[in-house]
Order: C-alpha cells, then structure tokens, then sequence
C-alpha cells in the first residue's frame, strides 16, 4: 500500500519536482551539493562570526589599555608596546574581514534559489563564492567549511581550487589585504600607539617614520633598563672605561679621585705628582681602592750578555745615586742597573780601589 501510494504521488509531480528529489536523494547517498546544508550552514556561519567578532573587539579594547600602561611606565617599554600595537593591529584586521565576509554568507543565503537552478556560478555571485571558499581556509569557522565543501559540490574540484588560488584575482582584495601573514609596517605601528596615547592622554611623542612601506624593526633593547632584577641600575650610570686589552664589555670602573684615562687608555693623575702616565691595570685584577702601580720591569744585563735577570753579583753595594730615603711616590721608578765589580780588580780591595786603578791605567 506504502509503495502503491508513493508511486501515485510521484506520478502527480512535475518532472522537475521528481529530478530535484532523485538529486537530493544521490547527494544524500554520493556526497554531492545539497541546498538542505549549505542554506542553514551559512546561517549558522552568520552568528558563529558576529560572536568572533564581538570577542575581538573586546579583546581590542583590553590590548589598548595594556598598551598605554606601557607607555605611561617610566622610563617607557616602547619596544614591547610597539609588540602589542603590531598585534593589535592584526586583530583589527581579523575583525574587518569577519565582518565582510559576514556579508557575504547574509548575500549568499538570499540568492539560495538562484544558486540551486544556476548550472554555472552567476557572474554577479562570483567573488562573493571565491571569497567564501578561499576565507574558509584562514578563519576559524566550522560552518564555513562546510560551505566551501557544498559549493565545491556544486561547481567542481577545478572551480574550487581555483578560488584557493585566487588565480582569476577575483576574489574580494580587501578581505585577502586584511587577512594576509604580512606585518604591518612601522608607520601604521606608530599611528596606532599615537592615537593610543592620545586617548588615554599618555605624553608620547615618537619621532617621524617617512618610509611607509617597511615594517617593524627587531627589537633591540634599548628600552629595556639596566639591571631591572635588582634595581641597582644607578651602578651603571657612569659612562664606560674601555681598557686596551681587556676584551672589550668590561663594566664601567669608578677611579679615585685625581685619576684619569688619557686618549689613549692610559692612567695617569691630574695632581701634578705623575707626569708620566701609567699602563692601565689588567681587566682580570679585582678593584682595588688604591690607583694601580705599574708593574716594575726587570732590568736588562749590563752588557747585553746571557745572564738572566735577576743573577747580578748580589755581594755589590748600592749605588752612589740611590735616592734618599722618603714617601713612596704615586708612580713607582725601578731603580737604576746596578754595576758589578771589575772581573781584573782584587776580590778584597774595594771598589774604589779599581776604579782608581783604572783610571790610572787609562
């Protein structure tokens, strides 16, 4: 009796009424297009991007006042407030493209019918197809998935790569602009954190950008402060001693008072005691509280022989020139090379025996 009356009211339709039920039936079966889900899918998709969008938003307005904290702090965190403006930046972006590509699934929904009897995607639909079906790979949005595989269903596999391509360029520019993995550049990096300073009245002022095409730089630190762990940033305040042969990084060192670097990394003092200046101390050597001596240097053999320093006849008596005793003065003077005694003079008879000697002989 079921199938007596089925047949009756298959007969009882029109010929296009009994081709769109076999149709749907083989979609249902094969996979193939069917309007039954792509029209509340794209509904779906609908409020599945105005929630997106109304989170971002504000997600936005959060990220705006974090931004203008940063700014406010003292000294200013300008390289990571520029991180977050470049951030920010992209989500506005998301936000914009949510908002057309809502548009065109609202579009797509009305023209249900025209898309259903069209064999071909109407010229006046195609951007708005292309734009749905390339979008679908770069939003998060279920619904829209489904509608780029209903659409594919219903033009072919070509058609749909195609539009993921964008190889026509028909698809919507300002949606592939906003929705693209390029950064911002610097000058639309600085607008933004102008315009943020400017609403929650940060004082802000960063210098021109002429160049509009380049984006951001890396940071490089420059507002990061010195030692912010321990806060002893005030140790670094004066400027740095670069010492000749310390390897360079050396922390800055705080001399005595009289002391001083010459031009050409040299410590001497400013009193008047030192005219000569002193090697600067070894980069290894710890701080000492007193300026730094230089180190005194061994004296050469008298006659250019192979003694080593160090093996002159010790029995010799000091010198006639040795300066009285007195203060020790700031830069230390080695003393002057002592002479050995004549290897032809008498052991016992003195030194001035044989220099009376020689001098009678010359």
């Amino acid at each position: 009796l079921k199938i007596t009356l089925i047949s009756q009211h298959r007969k009882n339709l029109k010929p296009s009424a009994v081709k769109k039920q076999n149709s749907t039936a083989m979609s249902f079966i094969f996979g193939g297009f069917n309007p039954n889900k792509l029209k509340p899918n794209l509904k779906m998709a609908v409020h599945r991007l105005q929630i997106s969008a109304s989170k971002k938003t504000n997600a936005i307005k959060n990220q705006k006042r974090e931004i203008a904290k940063l700014l406010e702090e003292k000294p200013p965190k300008e390289e990571k407030a520029r991180i977050r403006a470049e951030a920010l930046i992209r989500e506005d972006n998301m936000v914009e493209a949510l908002e057309i590509i809502e548009l065109q699934c609202e579009l797509l929904h009305e023209r249900m019918r025209l898309l259903e009897t069209s064999k071909e995607c109407p010229g006046d639909l195609l951007s708005t197809v292309k734009t749905l079906i390339w979008a679908s790979a770069r939003i998060d949005n279920p619904e829209l998935l489904e509608v780029k595989k209903q659409l594919v269903y219903k033009y072919g596999k070509k058609f749909g790569e195609e539009a993921m391509a964008n190889a026509p360029a028909v698809v919507n520019e300002r949606v592939v602009h906003k929705l693209s993995i390029q950064p911002p550049t610097a000058f639309l990096v600085r607008a933004y954190m102008v315009e943020i300073a400017s609403t929650y009245n940060v004082d802000y002022n960063p210098p021109e950008i002429q160049d509009t095409t380049t984006p951001m730089a890396a940071p490089s630190g420059f507002s990061v402060p010195v030692a912010p762990g321990s806060d002893f940033g005030h140790v670094y305040a004066e400027p740095e001693v670069i010492i000749q042969g310390g390897g360079g990084g050396l922390p800055p060192q705080q001399l005595p008072p009289g002391w001083t670097y010459t031009d050409d990394g040299l410590l001497s003092r400013n009193d008047g005691n030192a005219d000569q200046p002193t090697p600067p101390p070894s980069a290894m050597q710890p701080q000492n509280p007193l300026p730094p001596m230089a180190a005194a240097a061994n004296p050469p053999p008298p006659y250019g022989g192979n003694d080593l320093p160090g093996q002159v006849a010790k029995t010799a008596s000091a010198p006639a020139n040795t300066p009285p005793p007195g203060p020790e003065p700031d830069v230390f003077v080695p003393p002057a090379p002592t002479v050995p005694p004549s290897s032809q003079g008498g052991g016992g008879e003195g030194k001035e025996g044989d220099v009376e000697g020689d001098g009678e002989g010359d």
